[in-house]
Parts: structure tokens; sequence; C-alpha cells
């Protein structure tokens, strides 16, 4: 079997996007060396969307026609090559309004809403998001096939001799609790900036936010620290590398998550794989992913958000029991898993 991978996301390697399609070529790769994979990048620089575009739409499909499989790994469905399997991350910009505006993007989603409808074999990486996608553009539920995202083998709970020093670089407390994800409108990163002066008040404990913003420019950018300048409590770092970030969660007290919306939800599983105990929202595909390990709160109560986190850094008992729990869901999330679910798709697309 031959399999020809759209790997635009090989230009961003450090995107949620670009990391999936890392990790599950080489489970693929290591897991079923019979058959050969070609990624495919863009030879040349692509001018903007419309470049994009004629990768996805016309370059990509024209050079992989011949391959027993075509597999786009993000969701950019060629509209005339409705045997390629897609995987779909997430339905955001038809269901958050703000992140489908705009004239161009607007006609981006209309065609990728058109490929969808064609594409014979869609992955979805949760059931949340094979429900969004029947819901919301239509598809039907007999060509979803539900692949789960794996956990980094990096990311484990035991600790490194260099966890300390990331967290010294960083410029961080002995007790934090830590947000790593994006920035962007959804992320919701307002109930926990509302909630922190009571659990500083209550427990000692800062407050990290790890994670890159948007463009001020962009309809989905919040200001989220106006107003926050010079709090004790709060220490904003931005991006980091990623082989920092396992240190930054075994170094953490406790992981919170507030996002109004997810795909899937890989902040909190991969913070648990680290062996911290998570507080999370419990919206849209965040209870699949983490079950019963987490401690919920709904993303727009403060209350909620202060007695739950408390209870968490008060309570050592507790915060054990989330620590082990955690990390025996994290482990049920393997790319070896991912890898063998995706082939049963492509046995499926060349059945």
């Amino acid at each position: 079997m031959r399999v020809e991978l759209n790997a635009f996301f090989r230009l961003s390697p450090l995107t949620g996007t670009g990391q999936h399609l890392e990790h599950l070529v080489d489970a693929l790769r290591a897991g079923y060396p019979d058959i050969e994979i070609v990624e495919r990048v863009p030879g040349r620089r692509l001018q903007g969307r419309a470049g994009k575009v004629w990768w996805e739409q016309a370059a990509w499909p024209t050079a992989s026609r011949s391959a027993d499989v075509l597999h786009v790994p993000h969701l950019a469905p060629p509209v005339t090559v409705p045997r390629a399997v897609v995987t779909a991350h997430d339905a955001i910009p038809w269901v958050l309004p703000a992140y489908g505006a705009g004239r161009l993007r607007r006609l981006y989603t209309a065609l990728v809403r058109l490929g969808l409808r064609r594409t014979r074999h869609v992955i979805a990486v949760s059931h949340w998001t094979r429900r969004d996608l029947m819901r919301v553009l239509g598809v039907p539920a007999e060509r979803i096939h539900v692949v789960h995202n794996g956990i980094a083998a990096s990311l484990t709970p035991t600790p490194a001799t260099g966890d300390a020093s990331i967290r010294e670089h960083y410029g961080l407390p002995a007790r934090f609790a830590l947000y790593l994800g994006a920035l962007d409108a959804r992320k919701n990163l307002g109930v926990l900036l509302r909630a922190w002066p009571e659990i500083w008040a209550a427990t000692g404990a800062a407050l990290a936010v790890v994670g890159r913003a948007p463009r001020p420019a962009s309809p989905v950018y919040v200001d989220w620290f106006r107003g926050h300048e010079g709090a004790p409590w709060l220490h904003v770092i931005g991006e980091v590398p990623e082989s920092d970030k396992a240190g930054l969660y075994r170094t953490a007290a406790v992981f919170v998550f507030p996002s109004r919306y997810e795909g899937f939800g890989l902040d909190p599983l991969e913070a648990m794989a680290c062996g911290v105990p998570v507080v999370a929202s419990d919206a849209t595909s965040v209870p699949e992913v983490v079950g019963n390990a987490a401690v919920f709160a709904a993303p727009d109560d403060v209350e909620a958000w202060q007695t739950s986190v408390a209870d968490v850094l008060s309570d050592p008992n507790r915060a054990a029991s989330l620590r082990d729990a955690g990390i025996a869901r994290a482990r049920e999330f393997t790319w070896e898993r991912a890898a063998e679910a995706t082939m049963a798709v492509y046995a499926k697309a060349t059945g």
C-alpha cells in the first residue's frame, strides 16, 4: 500500500496540527513498515491563501493521484478527489462565527464544507467533533470514523534533572498553577484572571500562563492581561519550545484549562501524562478526553473555579488521587492506537 500525505503542516511543526502529523507518521512507519508513506510539501513558497488553496485543491491531488490512499491530516478536503481520507480536528470556523470571519475566510470555509460533503472517509479526533461535523456541516454519520489523538512519548510523570532549571529559567515560584495553550478568545482565560486573586489569597499559588496569542488585529484576539499588569500572582510567559513543556507541566501544582470549545483538548491530557492534577471546563470534548480523572467547572462560573482550584491546592490527598487517575487516563491515548485505527480507515478507503 502506498499512502500519500498532504504534509503541508511540516512547514509549521510547532502547531498542534504539525505535532499531530509528526507523531502519526512516526507511529505509522514504526508499526507498519511494509506500507510506503510519501509526505508531500509545497516545493515553493505559497502566496497567501490563494497559494494554499492551489496546493490543496490542485497541486497535491495531481501529484498524489496514483497512490492507493490519499490522506489530508487536516481539514482541507480536495473537492475533486472524494476518495481522499480527511482528518477533522474540530469544526470551529462553523461553530464559532468569529473564527470564520472575513470574506476570504468565509469563501475558504465554504470550499471546505463542499469538500467534506463529498469526502467518503472523514477521521474525527473525538466523538464531539464527529457530532459537530454531522450537526453543523451535514456530513453523514457513516462516513465519519473517530480516531483519538495520542500523547508524545516524551511526556511522562518521571521527574527529569532539568525540570527545576526550566521552572527557574521562566522565573516561576516554587508553587504555581499552569495554563498552557493558545490565548485566543475561546480559551476563556478571563475566568481564571477573575478567580485568581481569591485563589492566591487562600493558597499562595501563582498563575503561570504559557502560550501564543493571535495577532492583535485578529477577530479572536483578546487583551486578557489588561488591568492585571504588576499582579504579584500572574506570570505571563508566552510561547515556549516544545522541549520545555514537560518540565513546566511536571513542576506545576495544578493544571487549569477553562476553554469554551475544543475539538479534542490535548493540553489537559498532556498535563495528566506528566502527573499534574487537572481542573478543566466541562465544555465540548474536554470531558470525553479527560474522563473522570479531572475536576470540572463550568466555563463562566468564577466561584466554581475558585473553589475547585483551591481545593486541589489545599488537599494533598485529593491532588495525589487526581495525579494517579490522570496518569492512568493518559496511558489510554497512544499514537500506536491512533496509527492502528488510521490503518483501519485506510483499509476501508481501499476496499
